[in-house]
C-alpha cells in the first residue's frame, strides 16, 4: 500500500510568523499532534507536541515566540508513492509520529503513526479474519476528559 492511500489530505498548518500560542490553539481545535509550517503551499517546517513541551520547559511566553524560531525546519518527508511499510520503518528509526507528504517542496498531505498502524492492521486483518475487530478496538481513541 502506498502512503498516498493512507495519508490525510486535511492538513492543519500555520505560517512561520504565527506565534506558538496560535499553533497550539490550532492543534487543540483540530485534535492533532502537529501542524505543518507553510510559506504558501511550500512546507518549511513542522511544529509538534514535542516542540510544545520543549517551549514550555524554556518558559511560558507562548504568545511572544514565533513558530519559525522553535519548529523543526526541513522535516523528514514522504512521497505519496512511498510504501507504507517503508514509512513505518522511517518513523520508527527517526522516532517521529508525523510525516508530511510532499511532492517536491509542496505539501499535499500528512500521515501520522495512527494512520500507518491503521493501514497495516487493515492489511493484516484481510489476511487473518478474526483480527479485524480486535484491531479496531485497539485503534479507537479514548475520549478526552
Amino acid at each position: 500500500m502506498a502512503v498516498g492511500d493512507a495519508m490525510s489530505v486535511r492538513v492543519v498548518w500555520v505560517k512561520p510568523k504565527a506565534t506558538v500560542q496560535e499553533a497550539i490553539a490550532r492543534m487543540l481545535e483540530e485534535g492533532v499532534g502537529s501542524v505543518a509550517v507553510c510559506d504558501g503551499p511550500r512546507l518549511v517546517g513542522i511544529f509538534t507536541e514535542r516542540d510544545v513541551l520543549r517551549c514550555a520547559g524554556e518558559g511560558p511566553m507562548f504568545g511572544d515566540v514565533a513558530v519559525e524560531d522553535v519548529m523543526t525546519p526541513r522535516p523528514i518527508t514522504a512521497s505519496p508513492n512511498d510504501d507504507i511499510v517503508d514509512a513505518a520503518e522511517l518513523m520508527a528509526a527517526k522516532k517521529i509520529r508525523h510525516l508530511p507528504v510532499c511532492e517536491g517542496d509542496f505539501l499535499i498531505g500528512m500521515i501520522g503513526i495512527r494512520d500507518v498502524l491503521r493501514s497495516l492492521v487493515e492489511q493484516a486483518a484481510q489476511q487473518h479474519e478474526g483480527a479485524r475487530d480486535t484491531a479496531r478496538a485497539l485503534l479507537v481513541r479514548a475520549p478526552r476528559l
